[in-house]
């Protein structure tokens, strides 16, 4: 069954739903854009943390941290092994996703690799790694898949990257068959969230209320 959320709303509900999102998250996302980048490592965590991507486990900790009491690798280690291939997936977002090249493919396995050891112990859902990527992206690559999108989207949780891969290519048929009918999505939400990127849009449009 094809993904039908965006598709089957009229411009209206998605300015409505978009309007919607938590507030909370909203003003996440705004530091999150704003940060400097030598302050970025630390707000990954505080955020990633607050959004409780490794529940029910603990989350891996920056190395520096006094809260550290697990072994390597470290938050810091994770930022570092991804930075190679968030570089390599330049400007490709959700939208574009169909037309990744094979070297962007092999990095989002990578970064779904990485950031599968985010929680202390086990291995990490498809929540922690998505909320992540949706990070490290500003927001091109999204939607995170928490329970409640996971629900509208009504798909089991992606259990490798390429089940995720292949629900990405999903969301973007869905995005460009409303802008077949409508406008462009950005186009109808609130203007103070119109610069934002595709992923992050769609996250908003399904999120949490």
């Amino acid at each position: 069954m094809p993904i039908d959320i965006l598709r089957n709303k009229t411009p209206q509900r998605v300015y409505d739903d978009v309007s919607g999102f938590r507030q909370r998250y909203v003003q996440d996302w705004t530091s999150w854009l704003d940060a400097p980048r030598p302050a970025r490592p630390e707000l990954f965590g505080k955020i990633l943390r607050k959004w409780q991507a490794a529940r029910p486990r603990a989350m891996r900790r920056l190395r520096a941290d006094t809260k550290a009491t697990h072994i390597a690798p470290f938050l810091d280690d994770l930022l570092d092994q991804s930075a190679a291939p968030i570089a390599e997936l330049g400007n490709l977002s959700v939208f574009t996703i169909a037309g990744r090249t094979d070297t962007q493919n092999l990095a989002l396995g990578s970064l779904w690799q990485t950031f599968s050891q985010l929680p202390t112990e086990g291995t990490s859902s498809c929540v922690g790694i998505t909320k992540a990527i949706l990070l490290l992206t500003d927001g091109r690559i999204g939607p995170a898949f928490d329970s409640q999108v996971r629900k509208k989207l009504r798909i089991a949780p992606p259990t490798t990257c390429a089940e995720w891969v292949v629900t990405l290519e999903e969301i973007a048929d869905d995005i460009l068959a409303f802008e077949a009918t409508h406008e462009s999505f950005a186009s109808v939400v609130p203007q103070q969230f119109a610069h934002l990127a595709y992923g992050r849009l769609y996250d908003m449009a399904l999120g949490p209320r």
